[in-house]
């Protein structure tokens, strides 16, 4: 049988391989055949120039970047590096007559300058890439990857990283804390039900469907089953009640709301099927069936028509619009979240979920003040509506209330203790409250629940450095980043773990791959001093220098007094 035809992508995955492997003849072999292939992908050309043997052949493979990625900031530093002129826009690399001892001597330059449109998925990952590349090769990739945003791309978050840290914190000057969490009085948890909560009366959001069925017990024990989220029990009675009543459209959807529960997505949505065969017009129906096909991952379209004819059937369905402004938070599409919040709160001002959820979207709007308000008066409200409380303390985090979002979610843990967010935002308020030790213990706890915590990792990894453990800081960084990859603090800290084990080439990858994420003085100020500080590693004198004199162009409030004194020396002593 012929062997199959490798695809691009798995060339490319073989060509980094041999990278990494120290074989360079095979990795130039690879790119070879992929150029024959497709000689205007800016990639290939990128790669080879880490693999060609002359300096003349390396700016000839970078100007070719260059010609079709006009912007792309890697070749621009590197052609720089090799003190190589950077050729005008459009401008083709020209191969020299007699180029003997080139391996790309028979790849054509290319002719058409093409725009790479940003991927949001490829088959490699900026961790992977880091990880499996060689010293050359990485100091080549540094800045493609950051100018090509696109490849760091995952799943969208609407969690935010926190406040930004003072760059003494950058730095790793966290306290040091015990090898093992230690149980504190503080941080005692015991469950509870969420009952003991009521010190006053509240409001919850009224169930939308309340129509009577007298003379069958079974609805009434199916609705009950429901609010305890005993969904097989609820399933049982509303079935029951099917049985006796086929055409009861809002027992079918009930019976699709226990099977959504129970997490039996082809039961739901056959359930809800069954409400709208009986009633095309049946809105909750329609919400309930996007709940599914969002559980399913299904294309936004059809979630986006069943959200938008729920709502059309019934413009006052409170829980439509929440599902909708949820669904579009999730999405990234603040302002339409937003529109859907106003509609909801027109209807029920006093409902608990309405408050809660424009607490969400305010957060991700970064209107901390605003959220705290909503979040406040969604826990007036209905002090049961735990996921609440994660929001409110995040929100009091924003406003800087530190040691009262450490009461929230110490109140919040008592009925909730293996819930990992709780335990990351409570070591986020230890954290900026000055009590380190407190913090790491939450944020160790929170790892145990969810090895995946971005922020708990981030401060973990901060520990890790400042006890001149830079190996295990990698590990701790690259998991914050896997969730959170535009967060600009925790490529910092991975530049740091990779410069204190010695491969300052993979801490100049991270530092240039944070340029575009740059926002503030502060931010700058940890860009230039980290990167100025990982060229002089790698004995690029002149090229730290010009990082040296940008720091010191910025205001000395931005930055630690011994970054300021480092960069005068550097510039005096030229």
């Amino acid at each position: 049988m012929p062997n199959r035809a490798r695809s691009k992508e798995e060339m490319l995955q073989e060509a980094v391989e041999a990278g990494q492997s120290g074989q360079p003849e095979r990795a130039r072999k690879l790119l070879l055949r992929l150029l024959r292939q497709d000689n205007r992908e800016p990639l290939y050309w990128l790669l080879m120039s880490t693999v060609v043997d002359s300096r003349e052949e390396r700016i000839y493979c970078l100007q070719n970047v260059l010609f079709l990625d006009p912007e792309n900031s890697a070749a621009i530093h590197d052609l720089e590096l090799l003190g190589a002129e950077i050729p005008k826009p459009d401008t083709p690399a020209l191969l020299p007559e007699e180029p003997e001892d080139w391996h790309t001597k028979e790849i054509a330059a290319p002719k058409i300058p093409k725009k790479r449109k940003k991927k949001k998925e490829e088959p490699w990952s900026l961790s992977w890439i880091v990880a499996s590349l060689g010293v050359g090769l990485v100091i080549i990739l540094l800045g493609y990857y950051a100018a090509q945003n696109g490849f760091l791309d995952v799943l969208l978050s609407t969690e935010t990283p926190g406040p930004s840290l003072e760059p003494s914190q950058q730095s790793g000057s966290t306290p040091t804390s015990q090898d093992e969490p230690t149980a504190t009085q503080e941080m005692l948890v015991v469950p509870r039900d969420p009952q003991d909560l009521l010190e006053a009366t509240y409001t919850p959001t009224p169930r939308y469907i309340s129509t009577p069925h007298p003379g069958d017990d079974n609805f009434e024990q199916g609705l009950a089953a429901l609010d305890n989220q005993n969904w097989d029990a609820a399933a049982d009675f509303f079935q029951g009640h099917l049985v006796a009543n086929p055409q009861s459209a809002d027992a079918a959807y009930y019976l699709g709301q226990a099977r959504l529960g129970a997490g039996d997505l082809e039961a739901a949505q056959t359930a809800f099927q069954q409400s709208l065969a009986i009633d095309p017009e049946f809105a909750p129906a329609y919400l309930g069936r996007a709940r599914v096909a969002i559980a399913q991952g299904a294309d936004s379209s059809l979630i986006l028509t069943d959200l938008n004819s729920a709502i059309l059937l019934d413009p006052n369905f409170v829980d439509a619009y929440l599902e909708r402004a949820a669904y579009n938070l999730r999405r990234g599409n603040i302002e339409d979240a937003n529109d859907d919040i106003k509609a909801a709160e027109a209807i029920a001002p006093l409902s608990a979920l309405v408050q809660y959820h424009k607490a969400l979207v305010l957060l991700a709007g970064e209107d901390y003040s605003g959220a705290l308000q909503a979040s406040q008066r969604a826990y007036e409200l209905d002090l049961t509506l735990l996921p609440n409380y994660l929001t409110r303390a995040e929100s009091q985090q924003g406003v800087q209330q530190y040691a009262a979002s450490i009461e929230t979610m110490q109140t919040y843990l008592t009925f909730e203790g293996e819930n990992a967010r709780g335990w990351e935002l409570l070591g986020l308020g230890y954290q900026f409250d000055g009590q380190t030790d407190l913090a790491l213990q939450a944020f160790d706890r929170a790892l145990e629940l969810d090895p995946n915590s971005p922020q708990a990792a981030y401060y973990r990894g901060l520990q890790e450095l400042a006890d001149e453990k830079a190996q295990s800081a990698l590990g701790y960084f690259r998991v914050a980043l896997a969730s959170l990859p535009d967060w600009f603090e925790a490529h910092i800290g991975l530049a740091q773990a990779y410069l204190g084990t010695g491969n300052p080439s993979g801490a100049f990858f991270e530092i240039n791959a944070s340029s575009d994420l740059i926002e503030t003085d502060e931010q700058r100020a940890a860009f230039f001093y980290w990167r100025a500080t990982v060229l002089e590693t790698l004995g690029q004198m002149q090229t730290a220098l010009a990082d040296w004199r940008s720091l010191l162009n910025l205001p000395a409030s931005v930055m630690p007094v011994d970054w300021r004194q480092t960069a005068d020396a550097r510039v005096a002593g030229q």
